[in-house]
């Protein structure tokens, strides 16, 4: 059950973000909301390409994300995209 979404258009989240959507894990009795992100930004500190900025930048667009959406988003899940 997850709900897929184009990334919006901003000259600078072309790159950062291709699109997102929200999954739900379950534990118990406990359910948790996660955002999920896909990027094609290099995660891997180490790496070639690696930019703890731009890795920064994606991660506070999807916390004013999580924080502009009507229903509470527990946890941010970033994936490389695929």
């Amino acid at each position: 059950m997850s709900r897929d979404r184009q990334a919006e258009t901003h000259a600078d989240n072309d790159r950062r973000c291709s699109r997102y959507w929200q999954e739900w894990e379950v534990d118990g009795r406990e359910i948790r909301s996660v955002l999920c992100v896909a990027t094609s930004i290099e995660l891997r500190p180490g790496q070639p390409g690696f930019d703890e900025g731009e890795l920064q930048r994606l991660v506070d667009e999807a916390r004013a994300a999580m924080a502009a959406s009507p229903n509470p988003i527990d946890r941010l899940r970033i994936v490389p995209e695929s």
